[in-house]
């Protein structure tokens, strides 16, 4: 099984060159994508990994509704992995 890392790298390899390159739209829908499909397959952290780098790198570049609804998918996703707010998952 892939590690996190591995698998967050290699999608934010495909997202986050199209947010510098000024294609912001497709990065979303990128990002939505590869998290949808680690949420799926219960790779939970990999999924939050990806929504939190993607909606950061999209903040940076000025697009904030796209940032905000990575975000927000991104709670959606705690939400389903059954995540506690406590000192460390913060």
């Amino acid at each position: 099984m892939p590690t996190q890392a591995a698998s967050s790298s290699r999608a934010l390899q495909a997202i986050l060159p199209l947010i510098t390159c000024g294609q912001a739209y497709e990065a979303h829908q990128k990002a939505r994508t590869f998290a949808s499909r680690y949420q799926k397959s219960s790779q939970y952290d990999t999924a939050v990994d990806v929504l939190f780098q993607s909606a950061r790198e999209l903040f940076k570049a000025g697009q904030q509704g796209s940032g905000t609804d990575l975000t927000i998918f991104m709670l959606d996703v705690y939400d389903a992995k059954g995540e506690k707010v406590s000192e460390e998952s913060r």
